[in-house]
């Protein structure tokens, strides 16, 4: 299989070309349906005569059909696309990237999704199957499941199937961040025991906070019962930020943000700020996990999408080889590209 897909790439090109241009407006589809075939070439980033063509010759093999609302998948393109899963995979070389991105990172294990989450926002769904499934496949050896908030983890649990696991229990890993409350870590560890069948319990406080107001805070016998919780999680599962992009979510003021500019602040989790050595360059007095707890858990899941996140996750040294990742092609070519 793979002799003839390099064949093929160095005799005919432009098959490839047209395969992954058909695959992604399938995908799209799937994911976007009923979808106007102006919003598709938004999405896509293609002309809207290109999108027009593409769609009128996938409509002829009857993999799409058009109603009223848009566009929509037949039975046969679902079908379709679950067998191209593996095709794709092989056309883009993902298991070789895969093997040497996990050995730049030194992770104790590491999947790749196809695509970019920065140009193709169905990728961050792909990312949240395979990530529930890496998930599920450890659920029997685990008791206590963490969770941080944010879009990415949303789709993991978004996409959770479910399954009967009444013995789990379900923590938020940190305090609310933001004003999106579905995208929460309290919203999201509720939805995930739900779908587990579980248990979970609450953090109902703010992420960051004064230094004195914590202090009197984390003495509250409930704030103690669940920070114990977390951190004897036996699983995490988190998302993985920009430095700055997480400071603007936080509400730093503008002095605060040019601060972390300065001292080299890269990726961030829990918190913590890191440079590109991996240095801690700045922590915020979060409600939640601790960095130095981390080292006990057993599964620590990342999941991150669009290659800007690349250089985020090469800076968090200190939890690199504990970590199973799941991210996305564009961030692996990313990484490669840094450090290949």
């Amino acid at each position: 299989m793979d002799d003839f897909l390099e064949l093929l790439k160095r005799i005919t090109p432009e098959v490839i070309e047209i395969f992954e241009r058909r695959y992604d407006i399938l995908k799209n589809v799937k994911y976007h349906q009923p979808i106007g075939r102006r919003m598709l070439s938004e999405k896509l980033k293609l002309s809207e005569r290109i999108v027009r063509n593409e769609v009128d010759i996938l409509r002829s093999l009857g993999l799409l059909t058009i109603t009223d609302n848009g566009t929509i998948l037949t039975n046969e393109g679902e079908d379709l696309l679950e067998k191209l899963s593996n095709i794709v995979y092989d056309i883009k070389v993902l298991e070789a990237l895969r093997q040497t991105v996990k050995d730049i990172l030194g992770a104790k294990d590491l999947f790749i999704v196809p695509g970019d989450a920065d140009t193709n926002p169905y990728v961050l769904k792909e990312l949240g199957i395979v990530a529930s499934k890496v998930v599920l496949s450890l659920l029997p050896n685990v008791k206590i499941i963490a969770v941080t908030g944010g879009q990415t983890v949303k789709e993991v649990v978004d996409n959770f199937p479910t399954c009967f696991f009444k013995d789990i229990l379900v923590v938020p890993a940190r305090g609310g961040i933001g004003q999106e409350v579905e995208k929460q870590a309290n919203t999201l560890a509720a939805n995930l025991a739900k779908k587990l069948g579980g248990r979970y319990k609450l953090l109902h406080l703010p992420d960051t906070m004064d230094e004195e107001v914590y202090k009197l805070i984390v003495k509250k016998e409930d704030v103690q019962d669940v920070l114990n919780d977390i951190n004897n999680a036996d699983m995490l599962i988190f998302g993985i930020g920009n430095a700055i992009e997480m400071a603007k979510r936080r509400k730093f003021n503008q002095q605060m943000i040019e601060k972390l500019s300065q001292v080299g602040a890269i990726g961030e989790i829990f918190g913590y700020y890191f440079d590109k050595e991996g240095n801690i360059v700045y922590s915020t007095t979060t409600v939640g996990i601790k960095l130095e707890k981390i080292k006990n858990i057993k599964y620590m899941i990342g999941v991150a999408g669009g290659a800007h996140k690349a250089e985020a996750i090469l800076s968090l040294n200190g939890i690199k080889h504990n970590a199973i990742f799941v991210i996305d092609e564009g961030i692996a070519r990313r990484i490669l590209s840094i450090k290949g």
